[in-house]
């Protein structure tokens, strides 16, 4: 048949009616056998709209279906928060760069930020860092008692090589219980830690807030969004679950283990958020998607109302007059 040139023949499957051949295939609507046919191919027959409607549930990877379609009105065009940094991109007018490592990666709109953070404010670093030191200060209490006696264990056994130290001994001829002391050390540094982590991820999985949060009024919150709905429209934020809060908490705790040095990974981690944009996170928010709010709008900082209106200034009873 591919040898056949395009033109007009007797249809195969029904004698009765002729269709158009295009040298590949029947095109076209068969018309009868003892009609004229026009000179070239029939016009393309147009798309019912109940085979749109089968094109776009049967065949999505059909080059006729726009993904970007706006009806049928239960669909929407799937579209990024961020708008990422490209050659020729121009940045929205009032958007807030968003920042990896120091470096611009992209834009938000403060309505985008508004919207997966769903109405909360943002906490200001002043209170994450009163929070955090209530929070070291309970911290410590706890390792006191939980502690103290390995801690009492250590000093005892390095406190005869202090006492030669400082009557003269060279601190080359002291023979320290290295390996003891190493072992002490690393016991109390493993408790430390199992009681950071048990202070800290399971009530701040219980309600996003240890006992220095709870106070400072602020807690942390997921800013991944929870699901989808039909219009690709996310409804409410994430759980914030026990690997997401692992997570964060091995940012804080790990350092511990190469303590003192680890400090500088404290602090590092700890001023982040003054100079982040657009949620304001500190390094331990970043990989789990998490961020810090207000509790309440009464803990938020007061917004600067509006100016009053002539109306409003003057009294009562002009009002009542007029």
């Amino acid at each position: 048949m591919k040898d056949i040139a395009p033109g007009w023949y007797t249809d195969p499957a029904d004698p009765s009616t002729q269709r158009y051949w295009d040298g590949q295939q029947w095109v076209g609507k068969a018309i009868a056998s003892d009609a004229t046919p026009p000179e070239g191919p029939p016009e393309p027959e147009p798309e019912s709209e109940s085979d749109t409607a089968n094109l776009d549930a049967e065949d999505p990877s059909d080059p006729r279906k726009d993904p970007f379609a706006t009806s049928p009105a239960d669909f929407k065009r799937p579209t990024s928060p961020i708008v990422e940094r490209a050659p020729g991109v121009t940045p929205p007018p009032d958007g807030i760069p968003v920042r990896s490592l120091g470096v611009t990666v992209g834009w938000i709109t403060p309505s985008e930020v508004d919207r997966i953070l769903h109405g909360r404010t943002l906490a200001n670093p002043g209170r994450r860092l009163a929070a955090r030191i209530i929070d070291i200060a309970c911290l410590l209490g706890l390792n006191l008692v939980i502690n103290g006696y390995f801690l009492y264990q250590y000093f005892a056994t390095l406190a005869p090589y202090v006492s030669e130290y400082t009557s003269g001994v060279a601190f080359d001829d002291l023979n320290l219980p290295t390996s003891e002391l190493q072992q002490q050390q690393w016991i109390m540094i493993g408790i430390a830690l199992a009681l950071w982590f048990a202070y800290e991820v399971p009530s701040t999985l219980n309600g996003g807030q240890t006992f220095g949060k709870r106070l400072m009024g602020i807690k942390v919150v997921s800013l991944a969004p929870a699901s989808r709905d039909s219009a690709g429209v996310s409804e409410g934020s994430a759980p914030l679950g026990w690997g997401r809060l692992t997570l964060r908490w091995m940012y804080l705790g790990l350092p511990l283990i190469c303590f003192p040095f680890g400090v500088v990974l404290w602090l590092l981690d700890s001023l982040w958020c003054v100079r982040d944009k657009p949620f304001k996170q500190c390094l331990h928010d970043k990989s789990p998607g998490t961020a810090v709010v207000f509790t309440s709008e009464v803990d938020a900082p007061p917004e600067s109302s509006p100016p009053a209106t002539d109306a409003d200034s003057q009294p009562e009873s002009d009002q009542r007059g007029k």
